[in-house]
């Protein structure tokens, strides 16, 4: 539907520019009350919280209406907030997404939204992240030591942040669809007034 890439040193941009990617999808006319759900990567920062406070506490200055009909995925450990991404779990991702890609099953929305970059620059990014990850296999370090895999685009100074995006949204897609925990969020109870973290 969409992606943001921002590169700051200053950690309030985040959630301000979550903020804008969120109304730039409610402008849309189809995705105005559509279910939004919210994957958060799960780190030891807690920036899922920060993010988490930031769609709760918005509200329209003109309206004083703030974001509804959402949920957020707590798939960490313990069931917290955001979605831990373990070796395996990057593992779990990275085929997922392969096998959509391979199938076709992923493609971008006629009204994709960057409110951070020009659209064309955004798919390019992405493309290049995504013509850039790999499997890193080391082997192992003794006799019987484990091979070691590696998922990561971070090679030769490049990143992959929205390569991780896109398997968070391609994983988050099918626990939420898949898990009884989200079941009130799906079809006709979908008209929840608050988040659920």
């Amino acid at each position: 539907m969409g992606l943001e890439s921002l590169h700051t040193r200053d950690v309030r941009h985040t959630p301000r520019l979550l903020i804008r990617h969120i109304l730039a999808l409610r402008a849309i006319p189809m995705f105005s009350t559509a279910m939004l759900v919210l994957i958060f990567e799960s780190n030891l920062a807690f920036e899922a919280q920060h993010l988490l406070h930031a769609v709760q506490n918005y509200r329209d200055t003109n309206s004083g209406r703030g974001i509804t009909n959402w949920v957020s995925l707590s798939e960490g450990q313990q069931q917290c907030l955001g979605w831990l991404t373990t070796n395996e779990r990057k593992e779990q991702m990275c085929l997922l997404v392969r096998e959509a890609l391979t199938v076709g099953k992923i493609a971008y929305h006629p009204d994709f939204v960057s409110t951070e970059l020009d659209p064309h620059k955004a798919k390019r990014q992405l493309q290049d992240e995504l013509s850039s990850y790999c499997v890193m296999v080391e082997p192992p370090k003794t006799t019987f030591g484990k091979i070691r895999k590696t998922y990561t685009g971070k090679v030769h100074g490049k990143q992959d942040d929205l390569v991780i995006a896109l398997q968070l949204a391609a994983i988050g897609c099918q626990k939420f669809f898949q898990d009884p925990r989200y079941r009130n969020f799906r079809g006709d109870d979908w008209r929840v007034p608050r988040g659920l973290v």
